[in-house]
């Protein structure tokens, strides 16, 4: 069942106080964005992934539950690396 995106309530008020878990993929990229979502959601499962196509606009707020995954739509595999924020 897919989880919802619930604001970070951590991070309101500008101050970040992230719980624990992994918060960046340097590993991922190249890989199927797919398989990419899977591996961080069970290394973190604090967060929701979150994909979006490479070089397209998203909100500028930092959030300590959500990952912006993005992803070649032509290729289909992980173009940035994936982190917490």
């Amino acid at each position: 069942m897919e989880r919802q995106y619930h604001g970070c309530v951590a991070c309101s008020g500008g101050t970040h106080r992230c719980g624990g878990g992994k918060t960046e993929w340097p590993e991922l990229v190249g890989a199927k964005a797919t398989v990419a979502r899977e591996i961080i959601e069970r290394e973190n499962p604090n967060v929701k992934v979150h994909p979006i196509r490479c070089h397209t606009p998203r909100i500028m707020n930092c959030c300590c539950n959500r990952v912006w995954l993005d992803y070649d739509d032509v290729h289909g595999t992980v173009c940035a690396v994936p982190r917490v924020g």
